[in-house]
């Protein structure tokens, strides 16, 4: 299912967006209304985006004074994203956070009283927090990868043991993720504790696991966000799949083989 948002209401920036939330319901990883979406808009970007004459937009609990001025495309909550390539302008939307970054104004789409995820101060929190190691970082996704979650149920909840199995499952894992995974114990969803948690983790890992529940990664692009948690899946898959019995996998020693052929320099604690 390909998008194909070119009418003149849809800006050709938000396909890439369309299509990467119908490869995540069509995966499994954003059932029923699961998964969201924000994607940092350019200045170019941005003017692409017919202005709403209906401009509306709510006040954040915490404010977010580094993100002042900023533009996020972001999906809506409770909209399935199969529902994304069908009505784009009902299911996304466009919010301009304010000059002191104490609120948003929805600028475009968000049609029918539709409102941003309620996932949002965690992805307003994740683009604050990334940028300060990832200057280009635009994307924050969250979504349910079906193994990365199954994984979490087993394995010891343990940052440095997770990510040393993900990585010795496959051999371009510790390509994907060369600074490891962050990983958080199960929360209530949607609160701003979360969203601090996570942000803290995303000053180092591009990925965040959240227990029994799915993860948030970051990207410089749909592309970049996406390829992370295919890699991440990949290895729970394999480690699942290869658990109890005799397991052969990448040793510690190997580990190190790759990153210095790739110029990885892994984290000390994930690595020993």
């Amino acid at each position: 299912m390909n998008a194909d948002p070119t009418t003149a209401t849809v800006p050709s920036v938000l396909g890439p967006v369309v299509d990467v939330c119908a490869d995540l319901y069509r995966w499994g990883w954003a059932e029923n209304h699961a998964g969201n979406l924000s994607y940092r808009l350019t200045d170019a970007e941005l003017a692409a985006f017919p202005v709403s004459d209906q401009a509306r937009g709510a006040t954040f609990e915490s404010p977010f004074p580094e993100l002042a001025g900023a533009s996020f495309l972001v999906t809506a909550a409770g909209s399935p994203f199969r529902l994304l390539v069908k009505e784009p302008t009902r299911h996304t939307g466009v919010i301009t956070i304010s000059a002191d970054g104490s609120a948003y104004t929805v600028v475009w789409g968000f049609d029918g009283d539709k409102r941003p995820t309620s996932e949002l101060p965690a992805h307003l929190r994740g683009h604050q927090e990334r940028a300060k190691v990832e200057p280009d970082n635009r994307v924050i996704m969250h979504c349910h990868p079906t193994n990365v979650v199954a994984l979490t149920h087993v394995h010891p909840l343990d940052e440095a043991e997770l990510t040393r199995s993900l990585w010795a499952s496959n051999s371009e894992t510790i390509l994907a993720i060369p600074r490891g995974v962050g990983l958080l114990p199960w929360m209530v969803c949607g609160t701003d504790l979360i969203g601090i948690e996570s942000a803290a983790k995303l000053r180092e890992a591009s990925i965040v696991i959240w227990a029994c529940h799915g993860v948030l990664v970051a990207g410089r692009s749909v592309q970049d966000a996406m390829g992370v948690v295919e890699s991440v899946e990949k290895a729970a898959k394999t480690y699942l799949l290869t658990r109890g019995g005799d397991r052969r996998s990448i040793t510690d020693d190997q580990l190190r083989e790759l990153a210095a052929a790739f110029g990885i320099e892994p984290p000390a604690r994930f690595l020993p």
